[in-house]
């Protein structure tokens, strides 16, 4: 007979939260991503508008593993998602900025669509919102290859977000009145780059749920390895 625990459905609804939290992100990423392409400057009020709704999300998940913590005696597995609901519920958040900052540009690209299409940004956009969708899968599947390949993929957006910069760098250059619309396009391509980056946290997470392991900062963590560390 399988005995119910009342911790088991705490997890539960912590990771349903979650989920609705990536949701609210993953369109906010597609907003900003639309707002900023299509230089739609109502649709990108609304993505600053709901940056409220993700941070709220951010505290009530932050609260929901405080009453876990409290009320029950986590061990093991439930420790390990817990943590990570921790570490998962940051990075969205910051993503979710990240995208009301891409919304904030929209009006500056608006006065100089040429130099939008200087960059490669539609193509990183891309890129980097299948990467954050990836993760999503990784976690709700608990698939630890498919977070895996989410780590390789980063490595693509670093290379895209450094031709945007080299490429508006040089239109900056030879048309001087839309400095400041260059300006605004390289901290957007960096802002696409950052939640490339936090996509990759978040499969980190995934393979420290699923492995009980650890992966981040690898080079750091080999002699602790050698020594016979143990997994979660």
């Amino acid at each position: 007979m399988t005995v119910h625990r009342h911790i088991d459905d705490e997890l539960l609804v912590l990771q349903r939260m979650l989920f609705e939290m990536a949701d609210l992100v993953d369109e906010q990423m597609a907003n900003a991503i639309d707002a900023l392409l299509r230089r739609d400057l109502e649709l990108a009020e609304r993505v600053r508008a709901r940056d409220d709704e993700v941070d709220a999300y951010e505290l009530k998940i932050d609260r929901q593993c405080e009453r876990i913590l409290a009320l029950h005696h986590p061990v093991a597995a439930e420790l390990r998602m817990i943590i990570t609901a921790v570490k998962v519920n940051t990075d969205l958040e910051r993503i979710g900025d990240h995208c009301k900052n891409l919304a904030k540009h929209t009006p500056y690209v608006v006065q100089a669509p040429e130099a939008l299409a200087q960059t490669r940004i539609e193509e990183m956009a891309d890129a980097s919102r299948a990467m954050l969708r990836q993760v999503q899968e990784a976690f709700l599947k608990r698939d630890r290859l498919l977070a895996r390949q989410v780590l390789a993929e980063d490595l693509q957006i670093d290379r895209l977000h450094r031709e945007n910069f080299e490429q508006l760098v040089r239109f900056g250059r030879q048309h001087p009145e839309h400095l400041e619309a260059v300006a605004h396009l390289i901290t957007a391509s960096k802002a696409l780059e950052r939640i490339s980056d936090h996509a990759k946290n978040i499969a980190e997470s995934v393979v420290f749920l699923i492995e009980g392991v650890d992966i981040r900062h690898r080079k750091l963590r080999e002699p602790q390895a050698q020594e016979g560390e143990r997994p979660l």
